[in-house]
């Protein structure tokens, strides 16, 4: 397994960890559930940053190919971050239209909702690029 699918591994497993702790523990602190999405986001960012240390992979020890994978997959991650926060703006404008009034906790989830789709479509991306091969167009 090359360096890069372990780091898109290791990354999509900690994004879903994080996807997981998010849905299921930041309800159970109603009264600091702002809080616990600021915690889980930072520690979300210091996990990504673990596992890029881990593997020790380096962008100027990638070749061509491994480049343009990753370029690929960015483009594909970012097109669906772009998708997932359009929905979820477009959900939270429909659930409190009446009030015009968005609870805070919800504007951070948005965030980190936004922030571990954007990973989970760029590590998916870069193991489907890696399997087929990447796009000539």
């Amino acid at each position: 397994m090359l360096a890069q699918q372990k780091e898109a591994i290791l990354s999509l497993l900690s994004s879903l960890v994080f996807a997981l702790l998010l849905l299921f523990v930041s309800p159970l602190f109603a009264a600091a559930r702002s809080e616990v999405i600021l915690v889980l986001f930072a520690l979300f960012i210091l996990t990504l940053w673990g596992v890029r240390k881990s593997v020790g992979l380096k962008f100027k020890s990638l070749d061509e190919m491994d480049k343009t994978i990753r370029l690929q997959a960015a483009i594909i991650a970012v097109h669906g971050f772009g998708a997932m926060v359009a929905i979820y703006a477009i959900c939270l404008y429909i659930l409190h239209r009446v009030d015009s009034l968005v609870p805070i906790h919800q504007v951070l989830s948005l965030a980190f909702a936004g922030w571990l789709s954007l990973y989970i479509f760029w590590t998916l991306s870069i193991l489907i690029l890696y399997r087929r091969g990447a796009l000539h167009v």
